[in-house]
């Protein structure tokens, strides 16, 4: 692939590459007609034009020529029809350079005060200009496939940077100041040349996809752990030898540590969100079930290339598997009980000397080995596994106090529950636990012995019957609460308690019954995310909104708001 992109590239170079390129060739290629475009529509494209400079006028694309002020003048008086007035212009919002052959961006760049979208990848730039960092607007920057090997210290002043491209550079490290785009929520910086990270990289707490794989990193920074709403999260191809605990990472969905030298399966315990892991060639010997039965969601294990020597018979309780891959192990045995995973269509155990199943069957696929397997099943067999299958299904249980000490979940979701007994909110406390999962049942009001557990970061409260909220919650969860789901109930309004609730970074209060956003939530100084979608909201409180400072998104849609007040556009933050 990479071979294809390079021939891609040279070809669209050749200008560049067989002659002498001037910078009158580079400006000739910013024609009037492609000036005309950008005025009226803010986009420039100059991507594989085979440029060795950055034509002059892109950097004052706005400001008129004496011609352009003169035939403006002229058309003002005529009253000409013109249909290209471009002079009612659209300042410059997206710039792509991307597949040529510039070696600097001139610092005149600052010029471009509104620019959004910055796309230079693929060329040959080996420094970024320190007036990069006037480009206060930029939300999107992609210098991937250039020869960079250092970033300057400037470029993470972009505090409205939400996704940022180093990809394919020659980046050996990084300044900790990473830390300073909080906004940031894509990262790429795969295949550079990284033996480690910085600290400051916790700091980017809103990050919901990280990729750093193709890299040389040893270890990973421990403050990783503070990205709570990432989603993807791919270090393969690195020489990692340990993973430090990800459990709080409770949003993540597709994990990739593919090709490292780890030695155990890594402490995933509260990854419940967890669908996809790759784990492939590494050197782990024992598939942990501790920690996989946490990921009831998983769909997809990929184990192969390691050192298995057995599958845990444990892992049929994973009842959403659908692709398990064990293959080139050192696999013996393979237990029948495989066969009544009710999901799984993709058992891949090629390259083990497997005895219980013919070289011929494995060769043959997942449908035939699964057949082979039932075979070796009696009906009494059956019964009892499938009995252990479907009891999970089926039957409401109270969580382990042994599990909640070390996931720190408490979860009793999708269960119907009208009351909570006592004893299971003492037992969550003595665990210390952080995250409370109430979701999708049928309580009317909330227990009171919920208080107890002082130490909860995460309390999910969504679909259930709730009308009101006790004063205790805004007294009680005062220190710790970050993260608040009341969306799906029958709410109205809200006590003035949950005003003291000052760590808290997100609350969802969406599909309610909500006229008003509730004045307390103004008093939440820390609030960085409000969802008040779907409500019966009709205006909007601009004046109080404008307390939150650290407010970055709000969603207000659904709602009966006929007027959306101007003064909501000074708060630069909010998207």
């Amino acid at each position: 692939m990479k071979s294809v992109r390079e021939d891609k590239k040279k070809f669209n170079n050749y200008s560049a590459v067989f002659k002498s390129r001037t910078k009158n060739d580079d400006n000739e290629e910013l024609s009037e007609r492609i000036i005309i475009s950008a005025r009226k529509t803010g986009q420039l494209d100059l991507s594989s034009k085979g440029l060795s400079t950055v034509p002059l006028r892109v950097w004052g694309i706005n400001e008129l020529t004496k011609e352009e002020i003169n035939e403006l003048h002229l058309n003002l008086e005529f009253d000409n029809d013109n249909k290209d007035r471009w002079w009612e212009q659209e300042s410059l919002k997206f710039l792509d350079l991307s597949v040529n052959s510039l070696t600097c961006i001139d610092p005149k760049i600052k010029n471009l005060l509104d620019l959004i979208e910055l796309d230079i990848h693929d060329n040959l730039i080996e420094k970024l200009p320190n007036e990069l960092s006037s480009l206060v607007k930029l939300k999107k920057l992609n210098i991937s496939h250039n020869n960079l090997t250092k970033i300057n210290k400037n470029l993470y002043s972009l505090e409205n940077l939400r996704h940022l491209n180093l990809s394919y550079n020659k980046l050996t490290e990084l300044n900790p100041a990473i830390g300073d785009l909080i906004m940031l929520e894509t990262l790429n910086l795969s295949y550079n040349n990284m033996e480690k990270l910085p600290i400051g990289l916790g700091y980017l707490v809103r990050l919901c996809s990280l990729d750093l794989s193709h890299n040389l990193l040893i270890e990973l920074p421990p403050d990783i752990m503070s990205m709570r709403v990432l989603k993807k999260f791919d270090a393969s191809s690195n020489k990692l030898e340990s993973i430090p605990p990800l459990g709080e990472m409770r949003k993540l969905e597709y994990l990739n540590l593919h090709d490292n030298n780890i030695t155990q399966f890594p402490d995933l315990i509260g990854c419940t969100a967890l669908q996809e892991l790759q784990l492939s060639n590494n050197n782990i010997s024992e598939i942990d079930m501790e920690c996989l039965e946490s990921m009831g969601q998983l769909k997809i294990l990929i184990m192969a290339n390691n050192k298995l020597e057995n599958i845990p018979d444990d892992i049929m309780k994973m009842l959403n598997m659908e692709r398990l891959d064990v293959s080139f192990n050192k696999l013996t045995f393979v237990p029948n009980f495989i066969c009544i995973m009710p999901n799984l269509k993709y058992f891949i155990i090629d390259g083990n000397e497997i005895k219980n199943v013919r070289r011929d069957i494995i060769q043959c696929g997942t449908p035939r080995i699964l057949r082979h397997l039932r075979q070796g099943f009696d009906a009494e067999s059956i019964d009892v596994k499938s009995s252990i299958v479907t009891s999970q299904l089926n039957t409401i249980q109270s969580p382990d106090k042994y599990v909640m000490k070390h996931t720190k979940l408490l979860s009793l979701t999708g269960q119907s529950l009208q009351q909570i007994t006592d004893s299971i909110f003492e037992d969550a406390s003595a665990s210390g636990v952080t995250c409370v999962d109430l979701s999708k049942n049928k309580l009317s009001q909330i227990p009171e012995k919920l208080s107890l557990i002082k130490t909860v970061e995460d309390l999910k409260l969504s679909c259930n019957q709730l009308t009101l909220l006790p004063s205790w919650m805004g007294e009680s969860f005062t220190r710790h609460l970050r993260f608040l789901d009341l969306s799906k109930n029958q709410l109205t309004s809200m006590p003035d308690s949950f005003g003291l609730l000052e760590n808290l970074r997100e609350i969802n209060i969406s599909q309610n019954r909500f006229t008003l956003v509730p004045d307390c939530i103004y008093n939440i100084s820390h609030l960085e995310i409000l969802i008040v979608h779907d409500n019966q909201i009709n205006e909007i409180d601009a004046k109080s909104l404008a307390k939150l400072s650290r407010l970055a998104t709000l969603d207000l849609s659904n709602n009966n708001i006929r007027h959306v007040p101007h003064e909501l556009g000074n708060q630069m933050n909010i998207r």
